[in-house]
């Protein structure tokens, strides 16, 4: 983290966030007491509502006491007076504007008197909102039952709903009724209804209806927080810009240091305290640093050219032992190069290939004169012996941490690996083997086709040409043959201008 913005956030620290806490706390007291308000509210409403419900179940329940103990009731078995007692029922029904029915049982649960004519005379199915005894003023004993199937809609002339407030009832099991909608958030309170506590009454309201005068106050109250927020932030970022303004100076002249490597650049910083000091010390670090950068880098430069002259030297060394000139490591390193650019490779990389290339045969340093030089053909444990050469080749500079010896490894390695998986040592095939190892297989094997060695006399251009023809996709890459073939007159130049003869 920056030192501007330590000292920006330690401003912040200070000044912003006491800020922010205060108002957060103000806000969420503000909040409190408007849900409290709400709810105050809200319970008020919902306890008038409970009490016109439960006055008007009592004012029911005598309705239909004065009904039981009415003469009409004590003479329920004369004669058609079940008829006179369902007309009085249905006069009662139609007189209280009920959803439901009257109706009077006898004890076996028989109905022989109801507001609705076609449930007289059978059994009684379901279970009654409320009910009381009828009892003989003879015999004093209970000779039926007074009940009412009062059903919730008659609940709905209690409710007031609106579309952001709406009442409904709740059963002890979670169940409900008469709920007209539901909103994505809301308050609620919740009554049980004294004439029946398992059913509760719920008056809901949406929460965004509810708290709309406190969201008209918390927009204006985050438009504060943000510009208060913002000017304490401005003001820290001045103030700790001011103060560190040296600082950021030298920074940059740091950066641009850095990125245009111009070592001439000063700061002049005309302070008589510490910050003048660092700037004085500072000019005397760039200065150091260029001098001894310039030493570094021809020191580097030394070292390169010290390293490809070596790179050269032992892939001479290793052709030398077969026989052959130095010539045939220049060669096939400026057809490796000429491959690699045309093949699509970077001119920093082509280059690379073309100094790493003439150590292809550096494993033959490890191989006995006695095969190496063998006039005529291999047996099979020669063949063998001589084809360890790739991998010795790979032993010995795989260890090294330089780019250029690590792709000198590769090549090493894999410049006997057919594209067709019949090459060694690790029978790769196609794409799996290096471009660097098909690059310089191809130019190899073109310039050792084209020169005399001990054991064999060198072929005509026209014999190597029908053989890369047959070969395609064989042994060599087929985009790298076609490539030799479309750019041939170059690579003729390149042979011509660094021929050679067999040392004997």
């Amino acid at each position: 983290m920056s030192f501007k913005l330590k000292t920006i956030l330690l401003f912040l620290g200070v000044s912003l966030i006491p800020y922010i806490l205060t108002m957060v706390l103000l806000g969420s007291s503000y909040y409190q007491e408007q849900h409290t308000a709400i709810t105050q509210e809200m319970n008020t409403q919902l306890h008038l509502t409970v009490e016109r419900m439960d006055q008007s179940l009592k004012t029911l329940q005598k309705d239909m006491a004065f009904i039981a103990n009415s003469d009409v009731m004590n003479d329920m078995y004369t004669h058609d007076l079940d008829r006179r007692i369902a007309n009085t029922l249905l006069a009662k029904k139609n007189d209280m504007k009920l959803v439901g029915n009257f109706f009077v049982f006898d004890p076996k649960g028989v109905v022989i008197a109801s507001s609705d004519f076609g449930t007289i005379g059978k059994k009684v199915e379901i279970s009654p909102f409320a009910e009381v005894p009828i009892v003989s003023n003879f015999t004093r004993q209970v000779i039926g039952r007074l009940a009412v199937d009062y059903r919730v809609e008659n609940f709905k002339r209690f409710f007031h709903n609106t579309e952001e407030r709406q009442y409904f009832l709740r059963y002890g099991e979670g169940r409900e009724e008469l709920r007209v909608r539901h909103f994505p958030e809301s308050l609620e309170v919740v009554s049980p209804l004294p004439s029946k506590p398992a059913l509760n009454v719920v008056l809901e309201e949406e929460k965004e209806f509810a708290f709309r005068l406190l969201y008209k106050y918390e927009r204006l109250f985050v438009i504060l927080l943000v510009l208060g927020g913002g000017f304490i932030a401005l003001a820290a970022y001045y103030v700790a810009t001011g103060l560190i303004r040296p600082v950021i100076i030298l920074s940059e002249a740091a950066k641009q240091v850095t990125k245009t490597q111009d070592y001439t650049r000063r700061v002049s910083i005309d302070r008589e305290d510490e910050i003048g000091q660092l700037s004085d010390a500072f000019n005397t670090m760039i200065g150091g640093m260029g001098h001894a950068l310039g030493e570094i880098t021809a020191l580097n430069t030394e070292i390169e050219d010290t390293q490809r002259e070596v790179v050269f030297t032992m892939g001479s060394i290793g052709e030398s032992r077969s026989k052959e000139t130095g010539n045939h490591v220049r060669r096939v390193a400026e057809y490796s190069k000429l491959l690699a650019l045309y093949y699509g490779l970077k001119e920093e990389e082509a280059e690379m290939l073309r100094q790493a290339s003439p150590m292809h045969d550096i494993g033959k340093v490890a191989i006995p004169d006695a095969v190496l030089n063998k006039p005529g053909r291999f047996d099979e444990e020669e063949r063998r012996i001589m084809d360890t050469h790739a991998a010795l080749g790979y032993d010995m500079l795989k260890h090294s941490q330089r780019p250029l010896l690590l792709m000198a490894a590769t090549v090493a390695y894999e410049h006997h690996e057919k594209y067709d998986g019949s090459g060694y040592p690790r029978g790769l095939s196609g794409e799996d083997i290096h471009i660097y190892g098909r690059i310089t297989a191809l130019a190899d094997v073109f310039d050792a086709l084209g020169s005399d060695r001990v054991y064999k006399q060198a072929w005509d251009d026209e014999r190597i040409f029908n053989l890369f023809r047959e070969e395609r996709g064989k042994h060599f890459d087929p985009k790298l043959i076609d490539i030799f073939f479309d750019h041939l007159d170059e690579f003729l130049a390149i042979r011509d201008h660094l021929k050679d003869t067999i040392e004997n």
